[in-house]
């Protein structure tokens, strides 16, 4: 933060001149405070980092901070048992550290830690000792949605859509779990290195409520750009004031703009409870009338107007990829995480300051739908061969074996599929006149020794459409696709851009990673 003219100062992010004394920034929302004590804040942030290496000696080598904020600092640390990279975030020193309290912080914390999702980054341990509280949590070294909105560009459509879809599913298992994350907004929303949304911050914000002693009511503390009304009145809330906050960030991906802005928390939070939200759909022609209609009612000022759950809110923005509710007992069709349940209801709480790892440009682009509906139809095309191949063998393997085929379970519906190596269907028995002498299938050939395989992770800008050793993999991204160790053709295919060719080597038992940037045809 530098002074700017007069008794006004400028926000690092977006450089909009800001009062002296302001908290967030007006224009983007960034929490400003600390301004103009970045000496002072530096050396209390060394000072903060020498402790916490004192308290995790032996375990952790702490690296460098990677960045602050009013709710705490996180800090690069390498775990020195298990030799990996971890991020370690520190909640503010100066909170009560009463015995009560520190039992609710533990407890409120590690219901969050308990959270196992592929959009959520993971926390691997929750600590109170030496009068620090902190957590230890999987490093990204990517980017986050802040960084990607900073740049100003507009994104396109399906990029929003899948944006705003995998941090829904993300929001709605925490939600089944009683884990309402109530400080969603850009900084929180992370991209690991395959361009895949990772939430982070989950249920910090209430441990944090709890080290502090807390009580939540009246309590109005976080970034008010994002926040529910029910949230900054006060009020208890659950996880539809979550669905509010991803909306006011659809909002922003598809405007460029914030909904509401003012000189003072004060006039934001009244907007967000008094004030109609000005129209996304006038503000943006191109975006589909489903998607501003279901950001408009995720929007809407009373709870029981949105969504009820987050499934039915990532069905509305990406009606082509449903999220359904399943009943109790029933398996879902459409998801890749646990059958979700309504949310459960929490007490309202402070949010916190999120932190930004380090950055690396992201896809600014979406994933094609029917492409990927190919790539999942491939797969049940082979999977139709081999009932088709089984059921040649007549009637006689059913009556005569009773111990079939464990059924192939159903295809996850989300983005993109595991990898799964697909074996060579053995040659159908004959189906001639001989039934009468056979009563069990032959004897299986000797197994062939398995082949030693890789992986590769091929993303492109735009979106094309993949093909390894001339085999069509549908739209990237195409994260972790089995292939046999060895030399492989990639080709990357878009009407109207050039195609993108290469011959790569993949080692056995090694991920191979490329993404590419396709230029138009003719383009020099």
């Amino acid at each position: 933060m530098t002074g700017a003219a007069g008794s006004m100062m400028e926000c690092l992010k977006c450089h909009t001149p800001l009062p002296n004394g302001s908290k967030f920034c007006s224009a983007c929302g960034a929490d400003v405070t600390g301004a103009g004590t970045l000496g002072a804040s530096t050396s209390a942030t060394e000072a903060l980092m020498q402790r916490l290496q004192r308290l995790v000696e032996g375990k952790y080598k702490i690296e460098r901070m990677l960045g602050k904020g009013g709710m705490g600092a996180v800090f690069l640390a390498h775990d020195l048992t298990l030799e990996r990279e971890v991020a370690i975030k520190v909640l503010p020193p100066d909170i009560t550290m009463d015995e009560h309290i520190v039992k609710r912080f533990q407890q409120e914390a590690k219901t969050s830690a308990k959270l196992d999702h592929t959009n959520i980054i993971p926390i691997y341990r929750v600590e109170s000792e030496g009068g620090l509280n902190y957590f230890v949590m999987k490093y990204i070294a990517g980017t986050s949605l802040e960084d990607v909105l900073d740049q100003k560009q507009p994104l396109a459509i399906d990029y929003i859509q899948r944006v705003l879809w995998e941090a829904a599913c993300a929001l709605g298992h925490a939600h089944q779990r009683g884990v309402v994350h109530r400080d969603v907004k850009p900084a929180n929303i992370m991209f690991d290195h395959d361009g895949r949304v990772m939430l982070t911050d989950f249920g910090i914000s209430k441990a944090l409520q709890a080290a502090s002693g807390f009580t939540g009511t009246g309590m109005i503390i976080g970034t008010p750009h994002y926040m529910a009304p029910e949230q900054a009145k006060g009020s208890s809330v659950d996880g539809r004031a979550d669905e509010y906050s991803l909306a006011v960030v659809g909002y922003r991906m598809i405007t460029g703009e914030l909904p509401y802005t003012g000189d003072s928390v004060h006039t934001i939070l009244y907007k967000h409870i008094f004030e109609e939200v000005p129209s996304v759909a006038a503000k943006r022609t191109d975006a589909p009338p489903f998607l501003t209609a279901a950001i408009s009612r995720a929007l809407s000022k009373e709870p029981d107007q949105r969504f009820a759950t987050m499934e039915e809110f990532a069905t509305a923005v990406w009606p082509e990829q449903p999220v359904a509710v399943p009943k109790a007992g029933t398996a879902t069709k459409s998801q890749r995480r646990p059958p979700p349940r309504p949310a459960r209801t929490a007490s309202a709480d402070a949010p916190t300051e999120v932190t930004n790892a380090p950055t690396t440009p992201i896809p600014r682009a979406g994933m094609k739908i029917p492409a990927e509906k190919k790539k999942r139809s491939s797969v049940g095309m082979v999977v139709g061969a081999l009932v088709v191949v089984a059921a040649g063998v007549g009637g006689y393997l059913a009556l005569g074996n009773k111990s079939a085929l464990p059924p192939t379970p159903p295809p996850q519906a989300s983005v993109p599929p595991a990898p799964v190596p697909v074996a060579t269907p053995p040659p159908a028995p004959r189906r001639g006149n001989d039934n009468r002498r056979q009563t069990a299938p032959p004897p299986a050939p000797p197994t062939a020794p398995v082949a030693a395989q890789g992986y590769v992770s091929v993303n492109s800008n735009p979106p094309g459409t993949l093909f390894i050793d001339g085999r069509d993999l549908g739209s990237v991204p195409v994260i972790e696709e089995a292939v046999s160790a060895g030399r492989h053709t990639i080709r990357v295919e878009r009407a109207g851009f050039k195609t993108k060719t290469e011959t790569i080597d993949v080692p056995a038992n090694t991920t191979v990673r490329r993404t590419y940037v396709l230029e138009q045809e003719g383009s020099e």
